[in-house]
């Protein structure tokens, strides 16, 4: 480990020159930011500039416009399968590590007389087998108020963000990764972005005897463009080029639309009208009302068009009952409650099927893996909130508690696999609805305070419950693929259950919940099923801050304590499958493990309690069995 990381490095320097007027006023500013990560060969840089402005126009307009530029370089070593951490964790404490290429850049050789077969040294992997890709972005912003009269207010923000990035990922001819028939990866892309945006509302005040009222009407408008050009080969002709001619031309293929000379896109549309209503009696009473309609280009024409509401009420109870206040006891006292809807969008393009290149023999066109959904709808979430406030002895006490209830309807999820009968793989779906409920409570105190010294304390709990409510009967259960990391383990959910499970293979139990032993190796019965082993949400959270300040200075210390809740450890499961975890240290110790047997008496009246002891040096089976149940 020590040879293997380093000392990370960061630094940052800023700089600004700001010039004004009675008018108007510039800002011009830039920085620069170098990290040299823990991980060898991992950098990043960034420079940026900026130049804003404001200037008011008359006692009635100002505008706010500002441009930047940014520049990063980003280089890392590959990640994920047969990375350069799962090498580090397996690789031979005798050899030297820093040992990692001959004169020539060749991968040294240990074992093998193939470097293809034998596991990259991690500093040679972290080296060879990388990305980089530079960004150049740009984006200009405008803000402009307006305020006629002191009754009316127009306020209008414009942005446009547009940047280009170039990249690649090179996996060297001799890694492990590849394969002689591959000969080493590269895969170059360009990426160019182009997003235009805009928020113009009006708003109007007006009071009435006691009654204060404000009205605001807007509207939103988004139009985001990407286009992408890749190219993927294999048989590199030379290791140290990262340009697409360094490959086989006959390797080589790229995206749908490039093999026409054009960029693939993909364009996303929004736009959207709202307005809000709000109205208090003498500051006492507060009601909210907003409204909001949309439209998104992401949906079918059908579900494009879409709106929700919400709603708020606020009372300032020792306001409305002053004799609250009374012996100083108690300062404030607020209730509130509210009720908000929201959506949720599919991504671009993810329930239409496309034409793909086929570059198998033969070539032509064929669908992709995604199915076509003509009726999908946008996903609706409806939040309850109901909540207090309260503040006691001059505010040196103050307590705030709300309890949340929302409800997910009609959720939207991609890359679902159902049967394939349709000729599809893939779908996206309103699968199902989940409800999330939970409680918050902050509280702040105020132990010790004079002319000099201050000493606050602040704690934040939090407690979270969930459930699934619907899925669909051909679907006992639900995982996001992105989720199935290692071995036979996921963040899986199924109905009733919580949305945070973890599901897995696993030990078989009899009806009574015991162990069940094979009669004839003394090892546990696998379930090789995908059931709930875990739940990764927390009983609770809490955290601990305490400010201590004397005149102008203060220190800060911090705690989080987060209890309960369940985790998937993949790393100890590797090391066990390994011969390196601690599970595996008494490996020559025999031991009889706790069960009934699988003997066909498992679930009556008496079952036969397992007598068979094993020795895991002698049985492997013992450690590259256990299911991912043993590691949650």
């Amino acid at each position: 480990i020590n040879d293997f990381f380093r000392t990370g490095f960061s630094q940052t320097h800023n700089l600004g020159l700001d010039f004004s007027r009675k008018n108007y006023g510039f800002r011009v500013s830039g920085s620069v930011n170098n990290v040299e990560g823990s991980v060898p060969y991992n950098t990043f840089r960034k420079y940026n500039f900026r130049v804003s402005n404001t200037t008011k126009i008359t006692k009635y307009i100002d505008i706010n416009p500002s441009f930047t530029y940014s520049n990063t370089y980003f280089k890392r070593p590959i990640r994920g399968a047969s990375s350069y951490l799962l090498s580090l964790l397996r690789w031979p404490l005798e050899l030297d590590l820093k040992n990692i290429e001959d004169g020539n850049g060749n991968k040294l050789l240990t074992y093998a007389s193939d470097p293809l077969l034998e596991l990259d040294n991690p500093l040679w992997g972290a080296k060879y087998n990388n990305a980089i890709d530079v960004t150049d972005r740009l984006t200009y912003t405008l803000g402009i108020n307006i305020n006629p009269a002191k009754w009316v207010s127009l306020q209008g923000r414009f942005g446009y963000d547009t940047y280009t990035m170039v990249g690649s990922r090179v996996i060297h001819p001799q890694s492990f990764i590849t394969t002689a028939a591959q000969g080493g990866q590269l895969d170059n892309f360009t990426r160019k972005y182009a997003g235009y945006n805009h928020t113009i509302n009006a708003t109007f005040k007006k009071s009435i005897g006691k009654f204060n009222g404000r009205l605001m009407m807007g509207t939103m408008w988004q139009d985001y463009e990407t286009r992408m050009f890749a190219v993927y080969g294999t048989k590199l002709i030379d290791k140290n080029r990262r340009d697409s001619s360094n490959t086989d031309p006959v390797t080589r293929i790229r995206l749908n639309r490039n093999n026409l000379g054009d960029y693939n896109k993909v364009i996303v549309r929004q736009i959207a009208y709202f307005g809000e209503v709000a109205v208090n009696y003498k500051n006492m009473i507060f009601l909210n009302y907003t409204h909001r309609f949309e439209a998104a280009s992401t949906l079918p024409e059908i579900n494009r068009n879409y709106n929700y509401p919400g709603a708020s009420l606020s009372l300032i109870m020792t306001d409305l009952m002053p004799f609250l206040k009374k012996g100083e006891v108690l300062n404030y006292w607020k209730m509130r409650t509210s009720l908000a809807s929201t959506a949720r969008l599919n991504g671009a393009y993810s329930n239409q099927s496309v034409f793909n290149n086929i570059n198998s023999s033969g070539g032509g066109y064929a669908y992709g893996f995604n199915n076509n959904n003509f009726f999908l709808e946008p996903e609706k979430q409806q939040t309850y909130e109901i909540g207090t406030e309260m503040r006691f002895l001059k505010s040196k006490i103050s307590l705030d508690v709300t309890y949340y209830n929302t409800l997910n309807n009609n959720q939207i999820v991609e890359l679902v696999r159902t049967t394939y009968g349709t000729g599809f793989v893939l779908n996206t779906f309103n699968l199902g609805a989940t409800r999330n409920e939970g409680i918050e409570v902050a509280l702040n105190l105020t132990p010790y305070i004079n002319k000099n010294i201050r000493w606050n304390i602040g704690l934040n709990f939090n407690k979270m419950w969930n459930k699934v409510l619907t899925l669909p009967d051909n679907i006992p259960e639900f995982y996001i693929s992105d989720t199935n990391l290692f071995g036979n383990a996921r963040g899986g959910i199924v109905k009733g259950g919580p949305t945070t499970t973890i599901t897995s293979f696993g030990y078989a139990y009899n009806n009574n919940g015991k162990l069940l032993i094979s009669p004839t190796t003394g090892l546990p019965v696998a379930d090789n099923n995908f059931r709930i082993r875990g739940d990764r949400n927390p009983d609770f959270a809490l955290g601990i801050n305490n400010t201590f300040s004397y005149k102008n200075l203060s220190l800060s210390m911090l705690w989080d304590l987060r209890m309960g809740g369940d985790i998937f450890n993949g790393t100890d499961l590797f090391l066990t499958q390994q011969g390196r975890s601690l599970k595996t240290a008494d490996r020559y110790t025999p031991r009889v493990i706790e069960g009934v047997l699988n003997d066909g008496l498992q679930n009556t009246s008496n079952p036969t309690r397992n007598t068979i002891a094993v020795t895991p040096f002698f049985q492997q089976e013992y450690y590259t069995s256990m299911p991912e149940e043993e590691f949650i």
